[in-house]
């Protein structure tokens, strides 16, 4: 009987395995039609979207300007004692906001070599080559070095300067291997926007012409700045210039700044900032541009009084469609005990 059932069975089967076999190619082919009719679908959605037309976000680019920063003496004197010897705690706890802007500028307060001869002067700083590294980590593009400090450590040390922030990825302004380098702008490029960048100290030690054939620094003159700023006027979207100039711990400009900053912007310039006090000064529009008299400190070892242990950020915001300024911030920058930031607000 049970052979008998098998042989009468093996008929049905055969039928019946056609079948499934039958059904399961007509779902797989239904399958594979509606898994294309589903990525069409989402094709479609997607094109929809890509062609609908953006909401009008308004773009800009975020600069940001402090004043003196000195990494020798006291400040170097409390790496080594107090931060384990590492300069990047210097920048350690305000390191996020600086790397947030587009390009970060400072006056870089002495030269940075082991070579050398100490001119002799009271204040003498030269510090080391290690912090050009620390520098750039902490989001520094450009440096001016057109101040009364620059050749404490007299030409060699200059020249070493440039050499090893060239190296290091930093560009400067406000000096150079001649005088028409020193004298010439510094154009950044931001998304399109550009930018010159122009700096000048009042303080002669160091200083050249733009005839000058050996290193030097630029200095403070009307016939210079015009010169140097009408000629970047004609390059560049916007023109910044930097002054070494005024005095120390006035909380007021002088007749001098003033003067010549306002030259500055009748020749050209779109923003003002200066450094050498090392206390703020105030921040003024002058026609269309604008001029912070002085940044005071980012990092220096005064810690003599409130004022010099607290700087200034200026933070400029510039229309990258327009490519002119269209807000200006001047933040406060806190030192602590150790010359680390502390904050900036």
């Amino acid at each position: 009987m049970l052979i008998s059932f098998k042989k009468q069975l093996a008929p049905t089967l055969v039928i019946f395995v056609m079948f499934f076999l039958l059904g399961i190619l007509v779902v797989n082919i239904l399958g594979v039609n509606l898994n294309t009719i589903a990525i069409s679908k989402a094709a479609a959605v997607a094109e929809a979207f890509a062609l609908e037309p953006k909401s009008e976000v308004k773009t800009s680019i975020k600069m940001a300007f402090v004043g003196d920063m000195m990494l020798d003496r006291g400040v170097k004197n409390s790496v080594y004692n107090n931060l384990s010897g590492d300069y990047n705690k210097l920048f350690s706890k305000v390191k996020s906001q600086l790397l947030k802007y587009d390009f970060l500028f400072a006056n870089l307060e002495g030269p940075v070599s082991n070579k050398g001869i100490d001119v002799g002067g009271i204040y003498s700083f030269r510090m080391e080559p290690s912090v050009i590294p620390t520098l750039k980590k902490a989001g520094f593009d450009i440096l001016s070095v057109a101040n009364n400090h620059t050749f404490n450590w007299g030409e060699e040390a200059f020249a070493d300067t440039l050499e090893l922030l060239s190296k290091g990825g930093i560009a400067y302004v406000g000096g150079g291997f001649d005088g028409s380098k020193a004298y010439k702008e510094k154009i950044i490029n931001v998304r399109g926007v550009k930018i010159s960048l122009l700096a000048f100290s009042d303080f002669r030690a160091g200083g050249i012409s733009s005839e000058s054939v050996r290193p030097g620094i630029a200095l403070i003159s009307e016939t210079e700045i015009q010169k140097s700023v009408s000629q970047a006027r004609k390059k560049t979207d916007l023109v910044v210039v930097s002054y070494h100039f005024g005095e120390e711990y006035q909380e007021e400009p002088n007749a001098m700044q003033k003067r010549y900053a306002e030259l500055a912007v009748d020749y050209g310039a779109n923003l003002v900032i200066g450094s050498h006090p090392h206390v703020v000064q105030s921040l003024e529009q002058y026609k269309n541009s604008y001029i912070a008299y002085s940044l005071g400190n980012f990092i220096f070892d005064q810690y003599f009084s409130t004022e010099t242990m607290q700087g200034g950020l200026l933070e400029v915001e510039v229309d990258s469609e327009s490519k002119q300024i269209e807000n200006v911030i001047l933040k406060k920058v806190f030192l602590n005990n150790f010359f680390q930031i502390e904050s900036i607000e």
